[in-house]
């Protein structure tokens, strides 16, 4: 199923499977667990099959017990296994995704930390500490559970397909007609998902701002003396009602098409059966063990095909979160150490501060803006300013 669908979003892709190279050990055990559990679950219905015609309905009419013996041991066996790399495929995914979203958290927070003073006067604080919480978290699920769900569904689909394709050409092209068409929509609708899960992440992001202005004590202070209480709860309520009219969008978007999409999976065995009556009346040749096998196989393709589809747009939708992530940690001091520069060493350091001939302006809220750095965008504050500072002594330089 399409993940990335634009230029944008394959980068980011990439970028995504690149967190995971530290742990690349870890992540092929969990491959390997998902490809053994899959396999086993293909071969159920084989045995199935062999039950029927074999076992149960044999040709001579004589019920084979030893060999019903082995294959119902094999179809107890077979889940009973399954069971057990199931437990340690989740304990390993969950413990892989949280360290990997760890690792994502702390490269983040350590890269703010390296950031210029400016960047931070320019930006709120409430948007830096949404990036961390609600950005970061917002990208969990993918990190923990939708990789593995899709290799596993992916190799289930596939597998099953093909086993399909073995019992009966005929009846595969009837439970797969549409799955094709289903894809392209869900590409269509992964796109409107994420551009909505982009502007929720931005009000969300706004809320935690407006919150953390106007909930600490400065901006308590300052709403009550100049008595915009009202004026604040204003502020709130609007980018509420936003954010609660964004989450229902997106809660939306993509439900008609999952209606379609799980109405003709429901009428799909109908058409199985009819198909096959047909085909039986026609000297098709089918056996009523090929019949439940196709049956239980069919179940096996369609369920993770709209898992498949379901994840592929959770997975569209993270990505405009992973967007915002990335463009944090692409952001460059603007105040970095020259090459070649010296290290100090801090039993030598005095610190004496002169100051020789300073001049400094404000520059502008936008980081954006296209004016290169140092060129004055405001009256100048400090005209040739030239000072001794010495150690142990504070100095503030005050003025209009």
């Amino acid at each position: 199923m399409t993940v990335g669908t634009s230029p944008a979003g394959d980068r980011i892709g990439r970028r995504v499977w690149a967190l995971f190279g530290p742990h690349r050990w870890a992540l092929a055990g969990i491959l390997t667990a998902v490809l053994v559990s899959s396999g086993l679950g293909i071969v159920t219905p084989f045995l199935t099959q062999a039950t029927f015609d074999k076992a149960l309905f044999p040709p001579d009419h004589v019920v084979d017990i030893p060999l019903l013996g082995w294959l119902v041991a094999g179809m107890v066996a077979i889940p009973v296994v399954s069971a057990l790399i199931g437990v340690w495929q989740t304990w390993q995914t969950t413990l892989l995704g949280n360290r990997v979203m760890a690792d994502l958290r702390g490269r983040l927070f350590e890269h703010l930390q390296r950031m210029d003073l400016a960047f931070f006067t320019a930006t709120r604080t409430g948007a830096i500490q949404s990036r961390l919480a609600n950005d970061v978290g917002g990208v969990q699920s993918v990190l923990t559970e939708t990789a593995t769900s899709i290799l596993g569904n992916v190799v289930t689909v596939v597998a099953a397909l093909v086993a399909m394709l073995l019992l009966s050409w005929q009846l595969t092209l009837v439970a797969v007609a549409l799955v094709p068409v289903f894809v392209l929509l869900q590409v269509r609708v992964g796109r409107v998902r994420r551009r909505l899960a982009g502007r929720t992440q931005e009000s969300l992001s706004d809320m935690t701002a407006i919150t953390e202005e106007a909930l600490s004590v400065s901006g308590v202070l300052l709403a009550k003396v100049f008595n915009r209480q009202a004026d604040e709860v204003r502020r709130y309520r609007e980018e509420n009602a936003n954010q609660v009219g964004l989450q229902v969008r997106q809660a939306m978007t993509g439900q008609t098409f999952f209606a379609v999409v799980q109405t003709f999976l429901g009428v799909t065995p109908a058409l199985v059966y009819l198909v096959t009556g047909l085909l039986i009346a026609a000297g098709g040749g089918l056996s009523a063990g090929t019949v439940v096998a196709f049956t239980t196989l069919q179940t096996r393709l369609l369920f993770p095909t709209v898992n498949l589809l379901r994840v592929s747009l959770d997975v569209q939708t993270s990505l405009a979160l992973f967007g915002r992530i990335f463009s944090y940690l692409d952001l460059r001091p603007r105040i970095v150490d020259a090459p070649g520069a010296r290290v100090l060493d801090p039993t030598a350091v005095r610190g004496a501060v002169t100051l020789r001939d300073v001049w400094f302006s404000y520059p502008l809220a936008d980081r954006d803006d296209p004016t290169p750095p140092g060129t004055p965008v405001r009256p100048w504050a400090l005209c040739g300013v030239s000072a001794q500072l010495a150690p142990g002594t504070l100095t503030a330089i005050v003025g209009p």
